[in-house]
């Protein structure tokens, strides 16, 4: 085993923000947690939390290696009978103005498979189980609402739009709730005041308030992985110590468990390349390939959608090396309706 010195460190891992949910959220007790607490309308109200399965084919190990497929979860409504439903969860760090397409999009491909196979009817009649999608979003600009389908598209001045293309969706808007209004079970306000505290540029300082969660439910046998993930997870997207790191688990852990814990989670991490660091404690320079391949997707984007860019918005594109940043802008440059509201999101 490698022997670590006192380094400061970043590792970069594909998409953290949703590993990190997934691997929280494909525990059947959280994600009905985040139901109860935060999922407050009336298709969950009518629905049995109690007979929720993960349907998922989503696999995800203890390295928050591999994401294949959606996070997905079936069960029935309280009337019972043959009534099943299926939740698709979505997790979203930026806001997307039409994301009612991609919603329609995931429906879609859900019951063109339906019909591909007459097993996946629940009724003698030959009728598909209910789809939904459940939407966290923890961006800076409250999201508060989605838009339907009727909100797009052309209708008659007095049509109701409750009749006219709507789709079911459930979004959960953590841009406008305090961390201390956060209820429900440790390991789900953990996640979700992690993902706050990221979106805000908090994390290095509410790091040790995250970790105090963890020491309600030291006797979970899930505390490991749980922990593991969200070290992982801040190692990810800060810039921090082992010794910091190692200090802040110990309060779940016994000292010797976490600095093992930390320093092998480093080793995993610097042997497949995520790494980057010298013992000056100065991060390396980018990312190699990964950010210079995103910057251009952005500036790609942006230069279809309107043309003329100018060369102030390409040199702060340009200058960006947090990859995940880069992230959010490229969905935004997909999504925003003007050059304008893009620039105001750059200097946002």
């Amino acid at each position: 085993m490698r022997v670590f010195p006192n380094i400061t460190v970043q590792t970069e891992l594909a998409h953290p923000h949703d590993l990190l949910t997934r691997y929280f959220l494909i525990d059947i007790e959280l994600f009905t947690c985040l139901l109860e607490h935060y999922g407050g309308t009336k298709v969950v109200r009518l629905f049995d939390l109690r007979s929720l399965q993960c349907e998922s084919s989503t696999t995800i190990d203890d390295n928050l290696q591999e994401v294949i497929g959606d996070l997905r979860f079936s069960g029935k409504f309280k009337a019972g009978g043959y009534s099943k439903v299926f939740f698709f969860f979505e997790h979203q760090s930026t806001k997307v103005k039409r994301f009612c397409i991609r919603c329609l999009r995931k429906l879609l491909e859900f019951y063109e498979g339906c019909e591909a196979d007459p097993k996946n009817t629940i009724t003698d009649d030959g009728k598909y189980p209910y789809v939904f999608v459940i939407v966290l979003y923890h961006g800076k600009i409250p999201w508060k609402e989605l838009l339907q389908m009727s909100d797009l598209v052309s209708l008659p001045p007095d049509a109701d739009d409750r009749h006219f293309l709507s789709f079911p969706a459930i979004l959960i808007d953590l841009s406008q709730v305090q961390y201390e209004t956060l209820t429900g079970h440790p390991a789900l306000i953990a996640l979700l005041d992690t993902l706050q505290s990221a979106s805000l540029g908090t994390l290095p300082k509410n790091f040790d308030r995250i970790v105090g969660y963890f020491e309600k439910i030291k006797t979970d046998p899930r505390i490991h992985g749980w922990l593991n993930s969200i070290t992982r997870y801040f190692l990810a997207v800060t810039k921090t110590d082992k010794e910091v790191v190692a200090g802040t688990i110990s309060k779940v852990l016994d000292k010797q468990e976490a600095e093992k814990m930390v320093t092998s989670t480093m080793e995993e991490l610097f042997l497949q390349g995520e790494i980057k660091g010298r013992e000056d404690g100065k991060i390396e320079g980018k990312i190699e390939g990964k950010i210079e391949g995103r910057i251009q997707d952005v500036l790609k984007i942006l230069n279809k959608r309107f043309k003329n860019v100018p060369n102030s918005v390409s040199q702060s594109v340009n200058s960006y090396t947090d990859l995940i940043a880069l992230d959010s802008l490229f969905e935004y440059a997909l999504d925003c309706e003007t050059l304008e509201e893009f620039e105001r999101e750059l200097a946002h």
